[in-house]
């Protein structure tokens, strides 16, 4: 029976884990440092719908929390804004890092607005302490952003917005000052017309391009934006093809950025995004096969939005999608 790249995946990280028992608490969360293992297989958890620990005898290599924000009051203090479907439910993340999987929480989110990140700006090295603090006090792995603000980008921008590019540069490195590699792992999650330079000029191409090397990876958005939701589109028409995985991938293209720190995010359940969705078929075999032969252990990985057990979309991204990412034997 061949080894697969799923058990090797845990055995490895059961192995530092066992070892750094032997050395204190303080070095065992320095354990779980393997967000550079590829392909990575990551699911958002969103809903309390089902509990997070039902996620620990899955095939998920990471699993990212949504959403935390920061919040400013009219005093301009500000205060973090936990998840409310995590209440009752932080007790369950040992259990998932001690089944091999990192878990990390994502800021921001679709709700999360300009004007609340407006208030923000200028303040990045506070927002980074309180956010890092709250990571640590909660035993995480690190952080995802999930910047969806799209008004912020834009290159002209209405009175009282703020710069989004410079914003989430400053961000970046405050958080990475913060939850230093390789103990913490930090991620980006764009839309893909983000990263397109017909679209107000590609504000993730100026940001990658400026704190890239302290980004573990990136999980780009292809669903809610039509034309940009397929990540092979050979679309030429404004740029869309300049999104597509590949050309992202390519050494001579305008991110440059290396396919081992590049993943597909998309909608796991079709009421889960407005566009974009496959069927569990179709991601196998339009995704995850000619992935692995065309990248092979240096494609970045999936990432699906949002994590269940209720219907055969989510079973299916539960069991089989993941079984065919991580298999040793391509």
């Amino acid at each position: 029976m061949p080894t697969t790249r799923r058990f090797a995946y845990r055995l490895l990280t059961g192995l530092m884990l066992s070892a750094a028992c032997h050395q204190g608490a303080a070095v065992a969360g320095d354990a779980r440092t393997h967000a550079g293992i590829t392909p990575r297989y990551i699911v958002y958890y969103n809903s309390d719908a089902t509990p997070l620990s039902a996620i620990r005898d899955s095939d998920y290599t990471h699993v990212i929390i949504s959403f935390v924000r920061v919040l400013s009051d009219d005093a301009g203090k500000l205060a973090i804004e936990p998840p409310k479907h995590m209440e009752g439910q932080w007790d369950s993340v040992p259990g998932l890092q001690t089944a091999g999987k990192q878990v990390l929480i994502s800021f921001g989110g679709g709700l999360a607005n300009a004007k609340e990140y407006t208030a923000l700006i200028g303040r990045e090295p506070r927002v980074a302490e309180l956010l890092a603090h709250w990571i640590r006090d909660r035993g995480l792995d690190g952080i995802d952003i999930d910047f969806e603000a799209s008004e912020m980008f834009h290159q002209s921008r209405d009175p009282g917005v703020g710069d989004g590019r410079q914003f989430l540069i400053d961000l970046t490195r405050a958080l990475r000052q913060q939850l230093p590699a390789p103990r913490y792992a930090l991620s980006h999650a764009p839309e893909a017309p983000y990263l397109n330079r017909h679209w107000h000029a590609g504000p993730y191409i100026d940001i990658m391009s400026a704190v890239g090397d302290s980004v573990d990876w990136m999980i780009v958005q292809y669903y809610n934006n039509g034309a940009y939701d397929d990540p092979f589109s050979k679309i030429t028409a404004e740029g869309v093809s300049s999104t597509s995985y590949p050309r992202l991938a390519d050494a001579a293209g305008p991110l440059r950025w290396p396919s081992s720190k590049l993943l597909i995010g998309k909608p796991i359940y079709q009421a889960d995004a407005k566009s974009g969705h496959l069927s569990p078929d179709e991601v196998i075999d339009q995704i995850v096969k000619p992935m692995l032969t065309n990248y092979g252990a240096n494609f970045g990985g999936l990432a699906g939005w949002q994590y269940s057990d209720l219907t055969d979309d989510h079973r299916a991204w539960n069991g089989r999608i993941g079984r065919a990412l991580l298999q040793a034997d391509r």
